[in-house]
């Protein structure tokens, strides 16, 4: 295996990006770069510097036509579909991979490594009961993060100690069925009439965030030396997420790169 450096993984990435992209202009599905592309799209034009990775939602419906016929669209062999619904994939949402590269991610168990990916996260509508579905998310969470994670790997050493004593408890639970009930505990909980978007069916257990409809209409948006289509709302979208978007994060609170990514060969 040959390592792969950040711009390296950035390029497979765009590429990645620049087949959804197609896929979805041609089929007419919709799609909005989101979290840390969007930012980085209005903050830098491209990718955040210290981060490495894409984030893009689409509305359920779209979301779903995507899946079911992504293989039959897609020109690149090598690019393929990571999802619990497969069978090869921890996530309950959807990453799209370049399947001649491997990462491996810090804090994850050896055997779910993937390849260098596009997340694409579901916007569902929003619950009519937003404090149980938070729940029951957060529940699914927790089991889910016991489950994935490394017990020897740890940020300091409390959390490693944590983790030798609870992940071995977690032995019997199955990831990819937690998967399956986070994107269940999304698609058929009883929707509200608000006329409003929340990415329920995520790995983490961050508050639901309510994004109305209207922030969705698409526009072009640069990033890096392509255009990919972001939401109206974007600036509403990111003081949402962020707050204070336009100020960069001192030095010791930007993310680190917890990934090693290679090239198969």
């Amino acid at each position: 295996m040959e390592p792969l450096t950040s711009d390296e993984m950035k390029q497979i990435e765009l590429d990645i990006m620049s087949e959804i992209d197609r896929i979805c202009r041609e089929h007419n599905l919709r799609y909005f770069l989101a979290y840390g592309t969007l930012l980085g799209a209005v903050r830098h034009d491209g990718f955040i510097p210290w981060d490495d990775d894409m984030d893009i939602v689409m509305p359920r419906d779209d979301y779903e036509t995507l899946l079911a016929h992504f293989d039959e669209w897609k020109q690149a062999e090598h690019i393929e579909v990571s999802s619990y619904r497969k069978g090869n994939s921890i996530h309950p949402f959807t990453k799209i991979v370049d399947s001649t590269t491997l990462v491996s991610e810090r804090f994850l168990k050896p055997e779910y490594k993937t390849g260098v990916w596009v997340d694409i996260f579901p916007l569902d509508h929003v619950p009519a009961n937003k404090k149980k579905v938070f729940r029951r998310k957060s529940q699914l969470s927790f089991f889910r993060a016991l489950s994935i994670s490394d017990p020897s790997d740890g940020v300091t050493p409390l959390a490693r100690f944590a983790k030798r004593v609870l992940v071995p408890l977690s032995g019997r639970i199955d990831p990819i069925k937690l998967a399956r009930k986070t994107d269940e505990n999304a698609r058929f909980c009883e929707k509200s009439d608000e006329k409003a978007f929340m990415v329920v069916a995520s790995s983490a257990a961050n508050p639901l965030m309510v994004f109305p409809e209207a922030w969705f209409d698409p526009i072009e948006m640069n990033f890096e030396d392509r255009s990919f289509l972001a939401p109206a709302g974007w600036r509403e979208f990111l003081e949402l997420v962020y707050g204070d978007w336009k100020s960069l994060p001192p030095e010791n609170e930007r993310p680190q790169h917890v990934t090693e990514a290679y090239r198969l060969v």
